[in-house]
């Protein structure tokens, strides 16, 4: 049977057609040093984040697959000297990618989700409905384009971010760079067979319903630069991946409930300004370790 490529990423998420595999199985974690706050003197607060990423594509016909899987996540807001607070996000994946023509490949994903710190038992509140649409243009064997659309609907309100992007890998296939602006970048070089060296880029915007804090909600925001090594074993199909990172205008704001946009698209947002109930803390450096399940793909 011939096979083809889906790969999902969620930030939060993108697709592409182009490379001979697919990550089945994305286990990520993360962790920072304690960092001070804009303007409270004494208080320090770590973040811990771990998530799996599980995609499972069944092929149904020459152009369509099936599109199942699910990630969860969790993150600890980790505050001296011994509070702790975490939050939750499971986000089941149903969607289709069906291929238009030789050229052209549409991938189409509901994605449901619960985000919230699941305290309290489950309420509306905890639920959040969204989706993606992505399109991908051949051009040729090594490089394809993207566009297309993400929308969430937000605790702060409705949440659509337009994508555009490409994907391209050189002859001799040591370079590849695949782009999905402005959500997500990566840039690598193979240095051996089975190690590469390469920078990636994150934009993340999401809400979690607080409880704890007066059943309020939190947005978190951030934008982070890794460097990488990748280092692969093909006996077993597993990547190994160490990353140093730097956030970029990061915060976990604490907003009150009512207190919403009338809609945000990408970066800029519209209604009301938002007045934040807490204090930022500042950016700083990010270490994580991913570890992939890769399939190679049937000629």
């Amino acid at each position: 049977m011939r096979f083809y490529l889906i790969i999902f990423i969620t930030f939060s998420a993108t697709w592409t057609n182009a490379q001979n595999y697919v990550d089945l199985v994305k286990i990520n974690y993360s962790t920072t040093p304690f960092n001070s706050y804009d303007s409270l003197k004494g208080i320090k607060t770590q973040l811990q984040e771990f998530s799996t990423d599980i995609t499972l594509p069944i092929v149904l016909d020459s152009t369509k697959t099936f599109l199942t899987g699910i990630l969860f996540e969790q993150i600890n807001l980790v505050n001296e000297p011994s509070s702790r607070n975490t939050f939750y996000t499971i986000n089941p994946k149903f969607g289709l990618n069906y291929k238009h023509s030789e050229k052209v490949t549409g991938t189409y994903v509901f994605l449901p989700k619960i985000a919230s710190d699941l305290q309290n038992g489950l309420t509306q509140k905890h639920f959040q409905f969204g989706g993606i649409a992505l399109y991908n243009i051949k051009k040729s064997e090594l490089f394809k384009y993207r566009f297309g659309a993400y929308f969430n609907q937000e605790l702060f309100g409705p949440f659509v971010v337009p994508l555009l992007g490409f994907y391209y890998q050189s002859k001799n296939k040591k370079l590849e760079a695949n782009f999905t602006l402005p959500i997500s970048a990566d840039l690598n070089y193979e240095l051996t067979k089975n190690i590469k060296t390469g920078t990636a880029f994150n934009a993340i915007v999401k809400s979690f319903y607080a409880s704890d804090f007066n059943n309020n909600y939190i947005t978190k925001t951030t934008n982070e630069l890794f460097a990488y090594v990748q280092f692969n074993f093909p006996s077993y199909r597993i990547l190994i991946e160490p990353q140093v990172g730097y956030s970029v205008a990061r915060s976990f704001r604490i907003y009150d409930a009512d207190d919403r946009l009338d809609f945000k698209l990408s970066a800029f947002a519209f209604g009301s300004k938002q007045q934040p109930l807490n204090y930022d803390f500042n950016d700083g450096l990010i270490f994580k370790i991913r570890l992939v399940y890769r399939f190679m793909l049937e000629k």
